[in-house]
């Protein structure tokens, strides 16, 4: 405006200096409007103005930041862009050839139905020339465009499983986020790949969607232009669902990962879960999630069903509504309505059109649900990453009172410091209580800090605030630049071999492995293992007892030489001699730790490791540092400290380390890899049958006589176009009402019968299999013997829960009614063709059989390939699950370069067979598309050179062969993709046949069963495994009613393996065991485990209120679930969470309070057998005797049997059985026991091997 009145003023004015003005006051508003866009950040030197958006965002930056696009979509794009654009040349060239073809068909009736001249011939001959060109060019570009989406697609699922990888390792909480990034791996990925492969479809369908109706609009005139509002309000619609579908699609994803992460708990817990007879329990609890999980998917399949109706309802309506207005308002004194060639060229079009108009919706659907996982991924990639919240120790300002108390030796101690914590205090979650209150203190550099403390006190958050995996609520913590070894409280192993879990990412060096190996007492394990220290260790060390996973881990911290070591209480789990060996090797004064520049912090309840430290930290239960100083000043004090701090121990340790004979996991085993779909990989109709037997006979009879009245809705209006194109203008005039009512009447048909099709499957088929599927594979992995997780890796086993039910969930359904609908739409088209070309029928058959042969041979290879692509993302898994267990460890030992490096070599691994399986689909495509282009050049061969038939018939064969080969790119496509996403189905199968179940018998014992407790071992032989040698041989033994009985003996004796004997955990090779009277040989084994009362030695932790944790073992009292947590001590821990509402997890309680809360629940369940399985290694001895006494009160008339190795707990027992290589070599008054010098017991106890 400013530079219209500029001008004006100008020309009218003599004077110029109010024209003038007026173009400074537009330029200086110019000037300020350039300024406002501007972002401001770019101007400053000072940051601050960048911290307010509101500050620095120009006025085009403000809405685009409320659009808030996916910055992660650019960034793929501009990191792949020649792969994302190389594409878009051939999908211009297919698209071009593709509308060739209304032309060609027109051209061809135009040939046939004039009169033969002299020039017929050679237009004959350039009319079959140009058939060749378009149809086999077609084929050429269409494969050329396929490989290169093929590749854009490869590199994108490379791209992303690599960022989620990566951001895995970098995770702040990975309890809070860890396992979503196991669906992201695949769910999500899938969903992404699926729409990059789809996108530009995408736009080359709008694009065929516009030039299609203009060249309808060509033909028709003004009768085109009243299609364009089905067509507007199709895409509109379907933009619309697919939009609501990303939003449904997000919240079924969810869904899914909350299952999952309860399913890897569960996975992870599974010993306990059978030893406590939970497994019914577990199993109602997931079935419970995947109906949820089920509920939620409804909502997105109805949007899936709403969009495939909405994407064929151009096919069967738009010819109706075009063809019908044309014939009501065409110019009828033309001879004809509507001629042959106008008709079967305009059906071309629509058949173009209305396929576009398919693709449009089906392709914006993928792009959009690609878009919603590329969202949650994103969301993913920019959680809080871990930072480390520690300084160092060099910018710590570190001052000393050098007027009291200078030159001391205590004060020399500390004038080299490795950590320095200032009024540190830390909490798990923002809303909890600080665990520990305001530390403060120095650790001295060289030597052994022992932090002591009580159960619950407060240790392990501590070390964790050293090692920088938890950043301080407030306060400072300062440490060396140096490099930190840390062991767990729980041994961290990965699935490698011991040698290397040990040397990890650093050199090997020969002489430093083997004295680690001799320090931690792991030589002679190793000696004795086949295949020595390339033993491979399982996923969480399942192939390696409790205690060698202690001692590898030891052994890695001593290899790493690193400044600062850091022990998580990890001695526990030991027996007397080991670990009197690995202190005197690492903490006497000539030690590998104490010798060397080492700072080392030991974390324990016990004071037993006192004598050893340089110095020591005292911890009470409030998380308080209530002392510190050297040995000598704490000494004066200890004895008035034993019960306000420390616990005292007896002459042994809290657990002895069992072998892996004497625990449930099988020693020396190799993990297997998933060997499952043996028969499914080389296809069987068995497949197929058994699939029908699940989804039900009858249901599939109802889906397949809704998709054939659908095919004949689409069908039969075309043949009845053919014939009334022939028709003279009064029989077409006269015949016009007839016209309207077959194709909207049929085509209404059509559209309902689609409709009901896709309801019957999606919200009934897919439902019930959905469940059934989960259902198998849960029930199945439960049932299993222990063996089977020994010798399975658990990603292999997690991935049936997430990849093979994301392939029968979505692909599978999906498949499903393609192939369905191609292979009837197929069959009525070669009808058609044949009937109106007869030599063409000859072509088809000739053809079809070759096509057949190079359709067996793909299958073949495809069925594999689609096995190969499903287990080679199990590694990927599985080293996914293992980094996230072990990440604290990873940072320490600054591994998570290497870790990358194994992540990039097991992805590109899974790359192969996935790039293989889609280059052979584009293969198939290719050999498709060149059958129909032969065929396509047979039938217009055929009617060039004998020149009798007519317009009508040559049009109806024409244009079905343009439909034709849509439908067998279909057929093939969607029966291979069938065929592919069976392997799944024939995954689960195998899985559920070949896996053997633990359960040998259904009955159930009697209701009061067992009433007293009394127990008979008749010579009894126990062994892990039928290729093993026993473990237990000829044992009898008799336990009277009510007795409490300890077991105890040498490592491998085979303890656990007796009291596991009767949770039938362990194969009974000869010999009977009767509780009162009865062969529990004969019972159902989880109805057995639920009538005792265990408490195993790892605690079960799931992801679930404590009152459904309560339930799941049958107890649903309210407040007497409160009484018996006031009991031990945990309420009020629980009730400051919230109550019984508190969700458990591993912050929730420390190693010792899982142990107190499942004592809690077992005192509430009532049994006349109570089994212990070392229940207490992680709480200190107070608690142990009060835990111990509370058992004894709480079941005085049941019979107790308790693995333990503690002294002050065997002879609180009636009886001591002592166990020796698998027999029963003493029992008997273990106080009695004690004072007789011959007794195997007293020497055990002499030998220090309890």
């Amino acid at each position: 405006m400013d530079a219209a009145r500029a001008r004006t003023l100008w020309r009218m004015l003599d004077g110029r200096d109010p024209a003038i003005a007026v173009m400074v006051l537009g330029a200086t508003k110019v000037c300020a409007l350039v300024t406002e866009m501007l972002w401001k950040c770019s101007l400053a030197n000072r940051h601050e103005l960048c911290d307010a958006p509101e500050e620095s965002n120009g006025i085009i930056e403000r809405p685009k930041r409320k659009q808030a696009p996916i910055k992660l979509a650019k960034e793929i794009f501009f990191s792949h862009t020649y792969e994302f654009l190389a594409p878009i040349f051939p999908r211009l060239c297919y698209l071009s050839l593709t509308f060739a073809q209304p032309f060609l068909v027109r051209r061809a009736i135009d040939y046939i139905s004039k009169p033969k001249t002299e020039g017929s011939g050679e237009r004959g001959d350039g009319l079959i020339a140009a058939y060749a060109l378009v149809y086999y060019g077609i084929a050429f570009v269409s494969s050329l465009y396929e490989q290169s989406a093929v590749r854009a697609t490869t590199v994108v699922r490379a791209d992303l499983s690599m960022r989620i990888y990566q951001q895995s390792l970098l995770l702040d909480r990975v309890v809070d986020t860890g396992d979503s990034s196991t669906t992201m791996m695949t769910a999500d990925v899938e969903r992404v790949q699926l729409g990059v492969r789809k996108l530009h479809d995408a736009w080359a369908s709008f694009v065929s969607v516009a030039i299609g109706l203009w060249l309808i609009e060509a033909q028709l005139g003004l009768a085109a232009l009243v299609t364009l509002g089905l067509i507007g309000g199709s895409l509109l619609l379907g933009g619309y669902w697919s939009g609501r579908a990303s939003r449904f699609q997000k919240n079924w994803m969810a869904a899914i990962e909350k299952r999952l992460h309860k399913t890897v708990q569960v996975l992870k817990g599974i010993k306990s879960i059978k030893q406590m007879g939970a497994a019914p329990a577990i199993k109602t609890m997931l079935e419970d999630e995947r109906q949820s999980e089920i509920k939620l998917s409804k909502r997105f399949r109805l949007q899936l069903i709403a969009l495939v109706t909405l994407s064929f309802t151009s096919l069967t309506m738009l010819p109706a509504l075009g063809l019908s207005v044309h014939n009501a308002v065409s110019d009828k004194s033309s001879g004809r309505i509507l001629t042959a060639q106008t008709a079967f060229q305009v059906m071309t079009l629509f058949n173009i059109v209305s396929s576009s108009i398919q693709d449009c919706t089906s392709h914006v659907m993928a792009i959009m649900v690609g878009l919603g996982s590329l969202q949650r991924i994103e969301s993913f990639l920019n959680q809080h990453t871990w930072t480390d919240p520690r300084k160092s120790i060099r910018d710590a300002s570190i001052s000393t009172d050098e007027s009291s108390v200078g030159g001391t030796s205590e004060k020399k101690v500390l004038t080299d410091v490795a950590v320095k914590i200032q009024n540190v205090s830390a909490k798990w979650t923002e809303d909890g209580e600080a665990i520990i209150k305001d530390a403060t203190f120095d650790v001295p550099a060289h030597g052994l800090t022992v932090i002591a403390g009580p159960t619950g006190s407060g240790k392990s958050t501590l070390l964790r605030v050293v090692l920088g995996d938890l950043a301080p609520s407030s306060g400072t913590v300062s440490i060396d630049d140096s490099q930190v070894a840390f062991c767990d409280q729980t041994p961290w192993i990965a699935n490698i071999s011991i040698k290397e879990n040990i040397v990890g990412a650093l050199p090997f060096y020969e002489e430093r492995y083997r004295m680690a190996l001799h320090a931690c007492a792991l030589d002679q394990d190793i000696e004795d293992l086949t295949d020595g220290d390339k033993h491979l260790c399982g996923l969480n060390g399942q192939s390696v007892s409790g205690g060698q996973k202690v001692r590898i881990a030891l052994a890695r911290a001593i290899y790493s030489k690193a400044t600062l070591v850091l022990l998580d209480d990890c001695l526990v789990g030991l027996d007397t001699n080991t670990e009197r060996h690995i202190l005197g090797e690492i903490f006497a004064p000539r030690g590998l730790l104490s010798s060397a520049p080492t700072t080392t912090i030991l974390a324990t309840s016990s004071p037993r490791y006192l004598p050893f430290a340089n110095y020591i930290i005292l911890i009470d239960a409030d998380g308080r540092v209530v002392r510190q100083g050297t040995y000598a000043e704490i000494a004066p004090h200890i004895e008035q400290l034993e019960h306000d701090v420390l616990q005292v121990s007896d002459h042994a340790s809290t657990a002895r380390e069992p072998r892996a004979q004497d625990s449930d996991e099988l020693p020396n085993t190799a993990i297997t890899n998933d060997i499952a779909f043996k028969k499914g990989a080389n296809g069987d109709w068995a497949v197929y049958k058994w699939y029908f037997g699940v989804i039900g006979w009858m249901d599939f009879v109802v889906f397949l006589f809704l998709c054939l009245g659908f095919v004949i809705g689409v069908i039969f209006p075309q043949i009845y176009l053919g014939l009334w194109s022939e028709k003279s203008l009064q029989n077409q005039i006269n015949t016009l009402p007839s016209f309207y009512g077959i194709f909207f009447g049929v085509g209404s048909m059509a559209w309902v019968a689609l409709f009901s099709a896709c309801v019957w499957l999606f919200l009934r088929i897919a439902v019930r299999t959905a469940a059934l599927f989960h259902h198998l594979i849960l029930t199945t992995t439960l049932n299993a013997k222990m063996d089977f997780f020994s010798q399975t890796d658990s990603g292999v086993t997690l991935n049936r829960f997430s990849q093979d039910l994301q392939i029968t969930d979505m692909e599978l359904p999906l498949a499903f009614v393609g192939a369905t609908m191609n292979l009837l739409m197929l069959i009525a088209q070669c009808i058609v063709v044949t009937i109106q070309s007869h030599y063409a029928g000859f072509a088809i058959l000739a053809i079809a059989v070759v096509i057949g042969f190079f359709h067996e041979f793909y299958l073949r290879t495809s069925r594999r390939l689609r096995v190969l692509d499903i287990e080679a993302r199990s590694p990927v898994l599985s080293l996914l699950l293992e980094s996230l267990d072990g990440l604290a460890t990873v940072r320490a030992y600054g591994w998570a370069a290497w870790y990358l490096r194994r992540g990039i070599e097991v992805l590109e691994r899974s790359q192969v067979p996935f790039h293989f399986l889609q280059s052979a689909q584009v293969t198939l495509n290719l050999s498709v598309d060149l059958f129909v282009a032969t065929l396509a050049l047979v039938v217009i061969s055929i009617a060039v050179v004998q020149m009798n038939t007519s317009g009508g018939s040559l049009g109806l064969a024409l244009f079905n062969i343009v439909g034709l080969g849509q439908s067998v790119k279909g057929v093939v496509f969607f029966w291979t993709s069938l065929e592919i996403t069976l392997g799944a189905v024939a995954r689960i199968r195998d899985f559920t046949e070949d896996t053997k179940s633990e359960h040998e018998s259904d009955t159930k014992p009697p209701v009061e069963w067992p009433s007293r407790g009394e127990i008979h071992f008749s010579d009894v032989t126990l062994t892990h495994s039928t290729s093993l040698p026993p473990t237990i041989s000829n044992l009898t033994l008799d336990i009277k009613p009510g007795s409490k009985m300890a077991i105890c003996g040498r490592t491998g004796s085979g303890k656990s393996t007796l009291v596991n004997s009767l949770l039938g955990l362990v194969q009974v090779s000869s010999g009977i065991i009767t509780i009162d009277d009865v062969d529990i040989s004969t019972l159902a084994k989880d109805e057995v485990r639920s009538r005792f009362v265990v408490l195993p030695q790892e605690s079960l932790i799931l992801s679930v209120s404590i009152r459904d944790y309560a339930k799941l073992f049958g107890i649903s009292d309210e407040q007497e679930i409160i009484q018996g947590l006031k009991k031990t001590g945990l309420w009020q821990t629980i009730e400051q969470g919230g109550g019984l509402d508190m969700i458990a997890s591993s912050d929730t309680f420390s190693h010792g309070e899982r142990q107190l809360f499942a004592m809690t629940l077992a005192c509430l369940k009532k049994g006349k057998l109570v089994l212990m399985d070392e229940p207490t290694s992680h709480v200190d001895n107070d608690i142990q005797t009060q835990l111990r006494q509370t058992v004894f009160d709480t079941f005085p008339d049941s019979t107790v049997l308790c693995v333990t190795h503690q002294v002050a707990t065997i002879v609180e027992f009636d009886i001591v059985l002592v166990l020796d290589d698998g027999k029963i070599v003493e029992q008997g008054d273990p106080k009695e026991l004690l004072h007789q010098p011959t007794s195997r017991f007293a020497q055990l106890y002499s030998a220090g091997e309890l």
